[in-house]
């Protein structure tokens, strides 16, 4: 496990945060998808604290990208705007909130199916049918694994 401070622990977290960085410029993704799996897995963060983590970090990493895609001409600040309005209300009243008070396993259980549903959803090819089947399988194999070891 990473320790949570200290010199290797800061340079192992400049690390990630380069990657997130990249991600998240690159594919408009990296908080959720990288760092709370990161966080959870080799920082023993709770589910709660690795969100929490993710999305401290992602406002000002959102925010560069976010002026290099607009100086591109790649930001429809009317569609901003819009989701805006809605995400900021209802993620603060209702996402983070039911987050908070769910228990940090079952959180951590409903992260991961999400994550395999958007993974199998956004394979482009009729083709990719056939690898939702290969995912699932391994995230019930994954399921059978953690239950086994009791973790």
């Amino acid at each position: 496990m990473i320790p949570t401070r200290g010199t290797f622990a800061f340079g192992i977290y400049l690390l990630l945060g380069a990657f997130v960085g990249t991600f998240s410029g690159l594919f408009g993704v990296g908080g959720g998808i990288i760092m709370v799996p990161f966080l959870v897995l080799l920082s023993s963060q709770t589910q709660q604290m690795a969100q929490g983590i993710s999305l401290a970090v992602m406002v000002p990493t959102a925010l560069a990208n976010t002026f290099r895609y607009a100086k591109s001409g790649n930001v429809d600040l009317w569609i901003v705007f819009a989701i805006a309005l809605g995400a900021v209300p209802a993620g603060y009243l209702f996402g983070a909130d039911i987050a908070q008070r769910m228990p940090a396993k079952t959180l951590q259980t409903l992260f991961a199916f999400f994550m395999v549903v958007v993974a199998v959803r956004m394979m482009p090819t009729p083709a990719s049918y056939r690898s939702m089947g290969a995912l699932l399988g391994a995230l019930v194999i994954a399921i059978g694994v953690r239950l086994v070891m009791g973790k």
